[in-house]
């Protein structure tokens, strides 16, 4: 609703249903009040700071949320897109969910020649662009469609090429990668000295580890990866895991936050729902689990976590505490995920046509961009999604993906629970800081701030 010209929600407070939270979400503002000022509020009598002259309460709350600058709801924009290569399509593990189907079939790989076509498309496109300027961040990813660290060489030599194009383009890579940890030391050795954070596909627990993810030849893979992690782990490099939760372990997310507790002290876990697709679908019915019982077990999961040392991130709500209009850079810059044929696409996971932003021609050298497409993901935003107008969630959830919600209906309900829940953890955590009024500070690390 609109409430002096701005834009504020009356929220229930989890603690006592006397009380309500004041949120102004384009401020990142929320601050605790008593049912009779939430009622003044209500009423729709309120035009002026002068109607306030019968109510102090509310008129030092406006004043107060007036202090507080705007949040930069563009902040996806910034900055420049985000540079994904495959380098095969290959897999040194056959996991039963996989949506891809790896670790089987023919494998090919990319031609280095190839690889320097793509950066040296991708370096020109940036220096063309309004914001370049030298000494800023360019960030480097490697592969979500396959393992990077099957092929090592290509990624070692890759990543070398980039360094020094970079050096040239007055640039600073940071490279990041998601790996199942399956690899040899080398390799190990060359990620700590080269990346500078990595996306670790682990699920934990030994039984549930050996189960959903084996080598290809069907043999067991936790000890190399427990092995690989805790060496990366004790050097210092960020570190975070991701967990698919199927049947065989929605009922163990306490276990596995212990797990990670007492082995992996202070990291950042996120537990992500199996996808039926793909051999998940196919081979491992079994798999499925129902969505409410699976945001059950989370928010159990998350507020038991607490009392450990580990963080953890819901998968869909990683960039909650980010007040924003565009879901994800994706399609707020577009990024550029290249694959093995040189089609460029802007998110990492969905190669369909909608996110299709162009391609390399590996023969004739050529760039071609569809600059309607980049356009058209650009502004595709919150403000263009009629059914976020009225909900006090739509700058934490940024109206969801664009291809998950172009291909099922997005539960909104579960996605305002969990923004509720979120504002009201927010605003407790943050009394024990400070008597502040800012939440979803980006400064302090973890997003948010009183």
């Amino acid at each position: 609703m609109m409430f002096l010209h701005e834009e504020i929600y009356l929220l229930e407070y989890e603690k006592s249903s006397n009380k309500k939270l004041f949120y102004a979400p384009i401020r990142g503002y929320a601050e605790l009040i008593d049912q009779q000022d939430a009622e003044v509020i209500e009423q729709g009598n309120i035009f002026s700071m002068e109607d306030l002259d019968k109510n102090d309460n509310v008129r030092k709350l406006i004043q107060g949320l007036r202090k507080i600058p705007l949040k930069d709801l563009d902040i996806m924009q910034k900055g420049f897109p985000i540079l994904n290569i495959d380098f095969s399509n290959g897999c040194n593990m056959k996991c039963i969910y996989c949506y891809a189907d790896r670790g089987e079939g023919s494998i090919k790989y990319q031609k280095k020649e190839n690889i320097d076509l793509i950066i040296s498309a991708y370096f020109n496109y940036l220096q063309q662009q309004a914001n370049f300027l030298e000494n800023e961040v360019c960030y480097i990813t490697f592969s979500n469609n396959a393992e990077p660290t099957f092929s090592p060489d290509l990624l070692i030599y890759t990543v070398e090429k980039i360094r020094e194009t970079a050096l040239r383009y007055g640039l600073k890579p940071l490279f990041s990668m998601p790996t199942n940890g399956a690899f040899v030391s080398d390799i190990r050795s060359f990620i700590i000295k080269n990346f500078d954070r990595i996306s670790l596909s682990f699920d934990g627990l030994e039984s549930i580890q050996n189960e959903h993810r084996p080598f290809s030849d069907g043999s067991p893979s936790y000890e190399i990866v427990y092995q690989n992690a805790k060496v990366l782990y004790n050097s210092g490099i960020k570190i975070g895991f991701n967990v698919v939760v199927t049947a065989k372990n929605l009922n163990s997310l306490k276990n596995t936050v212990d797990y990670f507790h007492q082995n992996f002290s202070g990291t950042e876990i996120s537990f992500s729902p199996v996808n039926l697709a793909g051999r998940a679908l196919k081979e491992q019915r079994n798999l499925m689990i129902d969505h409410s019982l699976f945001q059950s077990r989370l928010i159990e999961a998350i507020d038991y976590a607490k009392e450990t040392s580990i963080k953890i991130l819901d998968k869909d709500m990683q960039n909650y505490h980010i007040p924003r209009r565009h879901y994800c850079t994706s399609t707020a810059r577009p990024n550029w995920n290249v694959n093995l044929k040189g089609e460029i696409f802007a998110c990492m996971e969905s190669k369909i046509e909608a996110m299709k932003i162009g391609e390399i021609n590996f023969n004739t050298h050529e760039l071609r961009l569809c600059y309607d497409n980049i356009q058209a993901l650009k502004a595709y935003s919150v403000a263009q999604n009629g059914k976020c107008i009225n909900c006090f969630a739509k700058y934490l959830c940024a109206g969801g993906c664009k291809v998950r919600n172009e291909k099922t209906s997005k539960n909104c309900n579960d996605i305002r629970l969990k923004c509720l829940h979120l504002i009201n953890q927010v605003y407790e955590e943050e009394q024990w800081f400070s008597k502040g009024q800012t939440l979803f500070k980006i400064e302090r690390g973890r997003g948010v701030r009183r």
